[in-house]
């Protein structure tokens, strides 16, 4: 700009310059109002070089310019104008960038804060939903707590099916017990529509899912190097500190589980454990009235009770069983002679009862089929004339 007010100046030979008042000046003033302190400097040393050059290119004299009263006035009151113009325009530059700085700072803080409440409203619905997870957790589990109070395994049994089948959506369950050496487990009861569950499951013959079982104790899903037809779920029922039976799930669907259903029914299973010990424990309470002294053989009321219970799991889940009675001699036996014999070829799960009016012997074999009846019968009795029972 400068530069085009000296062309047109020196072209049209204004000599504007010269007069004490020009624009020039003006322009360098307003060079320092817009831009500071130091471009209106700059002006103003510029128009003073090119005030000493016009100078001497008209002839003039150049030394009076800096000695002139009137001239050196008038320089240095338009330097002090400049000078005081350009720091007004440099301070209130500088407080116009601290206010936009502080301006950027409170954006950043609105944003801040902004973000700050937004995630404190969804931490606050997600508590809300948690709360309400919770509680509804709290409400399923007293329900669950509630529902296995019963006085005898095998109604707790039938309930935790009915329980894993409502409450978890599972499908294709069994409960095997689980013999003392840990080598086979017996079908207790099972809930499904096809024979998917063996009576009998001999371990050394078993997957590398029940394998690794046994050898955590825990709760086991499937793996995708298990098999196919592994089960989708494995898990203990301890009783006394050990596991003396297996719940076992062909069919759960995982996905529709959150990780609170999953901690519910890891709780399920801790649960029926100690509901199945204490009903063993009211049980073995009452086991001199109900059983033969010094035997475990029932009496014949307890024993048809016993019946009456496989009766209802047949109905309900399908689950075979069978009675046998056979007819002791007539020479006097005693029954601890009979229940070592006895005990030593039945299994685990199989019950013995006594009828002393009858003096049969009452056998209840939980999941055995009708049709091993007789192949059954005629080994106990074999074993029973071999003893000379």
């Amino acid at each position: 700009m400068f530069a085009l007010l000296i062309g047109i100046d020196l072209f049209f030979n204004l000599g504007t310059i010269q007069n004490e008042l020009n624009m020039f000046y003006a322009a360098a003033i307003l060079f320092a109002l817009r831009y500071g302190t130091i471009f209106g400097l700059i002006s103003f040393g510029i128009l003073l070089l090119y005030k000493v050059l016009y100078t001497g290119l008209m002839g003039g004299d150049i030394f009076l310019l800096f000695y002139d009263t009137n001239s050196l006035l008038t320089l240095f009151y338009y330097f002090a104008i400049t000078v005081i113009v350009g720091l007004f325009s440099t301070s209130f530059r500088e407080r116009y960038e601290i206010s936009q700085f502080r301006n950027e700072e409170l954006k950043d803080e609105n944003t801040y804060l902004k973000e700050t409440v937004d995630l404190l409203n969804t931490s606050q619905t997600t508590l809300r939903q948690k709360l309400l997870q919770s509680e509804y957790s709290l409400n399923q589990l007293y329900e669950l707590a509630v529902s296995l109070d019963l006085p005898h395994p095998e109604l707790i049994r039938s309930e935790t099916i009915r329980l894993l089948k409502k409450t978890f959506l599972a499908s294709d369950v069994a409960i095997y017990h689980v013999d003392r050496s840990q080598k086979s487990m017996r079908l207790l009861i099972r809930q499904t529509e096809t024979k998917e569950f063996p009576q009998t499951i001999f371990l050394d013959e078993a997957s590398s899912m029940f394998k690794r079982f046994f050898q955590v104790q825990e709760t086991t899903l499937r793996q995708l190097d298990d098999e196919d037809t592994d089960p989708m779920l494995l898990a203990p029922i301890v009783v006394d500190g050990q596991t003396r039976e297996v719940v076992v799930i062909k069919r759960l669907p995982l996905r529709k589980l959150t990780t609170d259903d999953l901690h519910v029914l890891n709780i399920l299973f801790s649960w029926i454990g100690t509901r199945v010990q204490n009903a063993e424990n009211l049980i073995r309470k009452e086991q001199h009235e109900k059983m033969h002294k010094g035997t475990s053989f029932y009496k014949k009321e307890a024993f048809t009770e016993l019946v009456a219970i496989q009766e209802q799991k047949k109905l309900h889940h399908g689950q075979p069983y069978i009675v046998l009675d056979y007819a002791l001699g007539y020479e006097p036996v005693s029954l601890e002679s009979i229940e070592a014999i006895v005990h030593s070829y039945l299994r685990e799960i199989d019950v013995v009862g006594y009828d002393p009016e009858d003096n049969k012997l009452l056998l209840l074999l939980p999941g055995t089929s009708e049709e091993h009846r007789q192949r059954i019968y005629d080994r106990i009795e074999g074993i029973l004339i071999q003893k000379g029972v």
